[in-house]
């Protein structure tokens, strides 16, 4: 029988999955929000952890209009599956000319964002209401140059 780290093993049953799924629906929560016709917000709140990324990944992959705001101000572990997740969002916005703006003022999520120069490519604003206002009238994400 092949070992769960071989290449070989089979992939996860639906049975083994399902623990996986219930935890990221405990620890995560994650909203999709019409703003407007150019505009939605995700709003997610609980832990970005390994365990949970996956829901945030699949609302940030849906077809999304010209304007994205991405509301973490609900999150209370911000993991680095999270900051892998948001710098794919900022590269995808990037590539295709859509303006993103993350709103969070909480210092775990913040400071990863500002380290990994996320901040330099894409607003971060520490009310919603701020990045209502703002990310429509903003430029698209820059490259990293």
């Amino acid at each position: 029988m092949p070992s769960r780290l071989s290449d070989s093993a089979p992939p996860p049953t639906a049975a083994e999955r399902a623990p996986r799924r219930q935890y990221a629906e405990v620890v995560l929560t994650v909203r999709r929000i019409p703003w407007r016709h150019d505009l939605v917000i995700i709003s997610a709140a609980g832990e970005i952890d390994t365990g949970s990324v996956r829901l945030l990944q699949r609302a940030l992959w849906q077809d999304l209009p010209a304007c994205l705001v991405l509301d973490l101000s609900g999150v209370t572990f911000f993991g680095s599956a999270g900051l892998r997740a948001i710098e794919g969002a900022v590269s995808r916005a990037c590539a295709e000319r859509r303006r993103l703006g993350i709103v969070s003022a909480a210092r775990a999520v913040v400071r990863p964002l500002r380290i990994f120069g996320i901040d330099a490519r894409v607003g971060i604003y520490p009310i919603l209401a701020d990045a209502l206002r703002e990310v429509p009238v903003s430029p698209p994400p820059a490259t990293i140059r």
